[in-house]
C-alpha cells in the first residue's frame, strides 16, 4: 500500500519530510521549465547531461525511467534544438491546432475555450498561497508548466515551514498540494501528458512527457494514495 506524504517520512514535519518535498520540488520546476516553453540549446544540453539525467529526484517511478532513457537517446540521436522547438509548437503552442493543449479549461470546460471557470479556479489557488501566473491575464493561469511549476513552489514552502519549525504552515501547505492534485493536475494533467507522448516527433517531448507522467503519478502515490481515478 502507497504511504501518505506523512507516513512516508516519520511524521509531515520530520527531516524526512523535507527530503521528499526537495525531491518533488526539484523534479516539479525542472518539468515547469520544460512545458512552459522549448529549451535554448544550452538548456537542452544541461536537461540530456548524464549526470544530471542519472540523479533524477524521482527514478523509482517507471515512467520517470523510461523518459530519461528518452532523453538520453535524444542526446544520442542529435536533436537539434531547432528540431525540439518545432515539436513543442506542434504539441503545445501553435500555430494551427495543438495536439495536446496545454490549458486546464480547454480539457474540462463545456465549451473547450481557455480563460474559462477552471482558469479562474486555479489562479485562487495559486492566490491562496501569495502566487500568481507570470502573465496574468495576458496567458492563461491553467497551463500545465504553471500548475506543475505551482506544486513545485508549494513544495519549497513547505521545506521553509519545517526549517522554521512551523507544523500548522506545513500541514497548510501539504494540504494545498493534495487538494490541487485532487482537483486540478490528477483530473486532466495525464491526459494532456499522453497526448503530448503520442503525438510528439521527438525523442526528448516523449521524455519530457513521460516524466511528467511519472511525476504526477508518484504524486498520487504520496500525497495521495486513496486518489480514486
Amino acid at each position: 500500500m502507497a504511504k501518505t506524504a506523512h507516513d512516508e517520512n516519520g511524521g509531515a514535519g520530520g527531516a524526512a519530510s523535507a527530503v521528499t518535498l526537495d525531491r518533488f520540488a526539484g523534479a516539479f520546476t525542472a518539468l515547469c521549465g520544460l512545458l512552459v516553453a522549448a529549451p535554448s540549446l544550452a538548456r537542452l544540453d544541461r536537461v540530456r547531461d548524464e549526470e544530471l539525467l542519472g540523479d533524477w529526484p524521482l527514478l523509482e517511478d517507471p515512467d520517470s525511467r523510461r523518459g530519461v532513457d528518452l532523453l538520453r537517446k535524444s542526446a544520442l540521436a542529435h536533436e537539434s534544438e531547432g528540431e525540439v522547438r518545432r515539436d513543442y509548437n506542434r504539441l503545445f503552442f501553435g500555430p494551427g491546432p495543438m495536439i495536446a493543449p496545454p490549458y486546464e479549461s480547454v480539457h474540462r470546460s463545456q465549451d473547450h475555450l481557455i480563460f474559462d471557470l477552471q482558469t479562474m479556479q486555479v489562479r485562487a489557488a495559486y492566490a491562496q498561497f501569495g502566487m500568481a501566473a507570470p502573465r496574468l491575464n495576458q496567458e492563461p493561469d491553467d497551463h500545465i508548466g504553471l500548475e506543475i511549476g505551482f506544486l513545485g513552489s508549494l513544495c519549497v514552502q513547505g521545506m521553509n515551514a519545517i526549517d522554521d519549525n512551523d507544523d500548522a504552515a506545513l500541514a497548510r501547505i501539504v494540504a494545498g498540494i493534495q487538494s490541487f492534485l485532487d482537483s486540478h493536475l490528477l483530473v486532466w494533467g495525464p491526459h494532456c501528458l499522453t497526448l503530448a507522448a503520442n503525438g510528439s516527433q521527438t525523442l526528448f517531448y516523449q521524455g519530457i512527457a513521460a516524466m511528467s507522467l511519472g511525476a504526477l503519478q508518484h504524486a498520487r502515490a504520496v500525497f495521495l494514495p486513496n486518489y480514486d481515478c
